[in-house]
């Protein structure tokens, strides 16, 4: 997946504490067009106009109270996809065009000066489109191809007003962009513009799931995988992998997070524990995905195949009970419980699916 960093941004009191949070670009969602000038005419789709943002983001920022307060782009790589191809339609329509332009191989960087976001998740600004790689090839009618590179073409600064919100255990940022850049083809002197309109939309996971029983991580000790699609550790006894799953904020100061398993023995013991850092090995009869410092943090009777953490009636939260510090940070999560002794190894337990989850202030 394609990266970029954007900047370690400055709270206004510089009071809230920074954490880094990887993006992902929706590219379903990053829709985007385009339209073209130019000294021979206007350049239109060939036959498209349409195209996608896709790949990662690093974004910098502050959060009080596990809400996002500042958003800012600096640098980074955006994929363009599919390349970029336009015409020059001739004046006479039954000739064949002017010329062709193929854009290939495009990635945008964003840039923009940090902003405070409203309490609504709203936020203004000035955004700046840098091209990191890309090639621009124009082909005239009875001419030879010209190729020239597009790294360091860069947009004029165009305002922005988007959003940077949280929803559930997804931080999620929508960026309007509406940048132009020029382009002149020193070989056919064919100059002009290309403008791009259209919205990215990113989102991070604050409880990530991770280290599944499909085999990819590590192999499930007796072929006992469980499909990618169903985000879960190795099968046990019913058929099905256990899985973990976070809803709620991770915040410290306002904590509302609840962790909760599912598809394991309808009548069973669950052990849920934290540790520091990650891990994907063998273990009973599926993956021990959490290593590290490790924390028990209470055990359930399953009903029907399921349980949850903190548990009703005033139960401690898990960052209490987890210990987690008021400043935040990443922690590892699993639950281990116990299955038929007959299934799998000779050990008579398994695990689900790991959770990463990182706590905001």
């Amino acid at each position: 997946m394609l990266r970029s960093t954007l900047a370690t941004l400055l709270l206004a009191a510089l009071a809230q504490a920074q954490s880094n949070y990887d993006f992902t670009i929706n590219g379903s969602q990053s829709n985007f067009s385009w339209t073209g000038t130019s000294t021979l005419g206007a350049i239109v789709g060939n036959p498209s106009n349409q195209f996608r943002l896709e790949g990662g983001l690093l974004v910098a920022t502050g959060a009080s109270a596990g809400v996002p307060n500042l958003v800012g782009f600096v640098s980074g790589n955006a994929l363009v996809t599919p390349d970029i191809r336009g015409r020059i339609n001739n004046p006479l329509p039954f000739l064949p065009p002017l010329a062709t332009i193929e854009i290939a191989g495009l990635t945008l960087s964003p840039s923009a000066p940090p902003v405070a976001v409203a309490a609504g998740g709203a936020y203004a600004g000035a955004l700046t489109l840098t091209a990191t790689s890309g090639t621009m090839t124009v082909s005239p009618l009875g001419g030879t191809p010209t190729t020239s590179s597009l790294v360091g073409a860069t947009s004029v600064p165009q305002p922005t007003n988007g959003t940077f919100v949280r929803n559930g255990v997804l931080l999620q940022l929508s960026a309007p962009i509406n940048s132009s850049f020029a382009f002149s083809d020193p070989t056919t002197g064919t100059s002009g513009s290309i403008t791009v309109v259209g919205t990215l939309r990113a989102e991070y996971s604050l409880a990530k799931a991770y280290c599944f029983g499909d085999g990819v991580a590590a192999a499930c000790p007796c072929g006992n995988n469980s499909t990618t699609a169903s985000a879960s550790g190795c099968l046990n006894s019913t058929g099905q992998g256990g899985r973990l799953v976070g809803a709620g904020l991770a915040s410290t100061a306002a904590d509302s997070l609840s962790l909760s398993v599912s598809n394991l023995p309808a009548t069973t013991t669950v052990l849920l524990f934290q540790g520091t850092t990650g891990s994907a090995a063998a273990f009973g009869d599926g993956l021990r995905c959490a290593a590290g410092t490790i924390l028990r943090l209470g055990t359930r009777s399953t009903s029907a195949g399921a349980a949850a953490w903190p548990g009703a009636g005033g139960a401690p939260s898990l960052s209490a009970i987890g210990a987690i510090p008021a400043a935040g940070g990443v922690r590892n999560y699993q639950a281990w419980y116990r299955n038929s002794a007959s299934f799998c190894t000779a050990s008579a337990f398994n695990l689900t699916n790991g959770l990463q989850v990182t706590w905001l202030p």
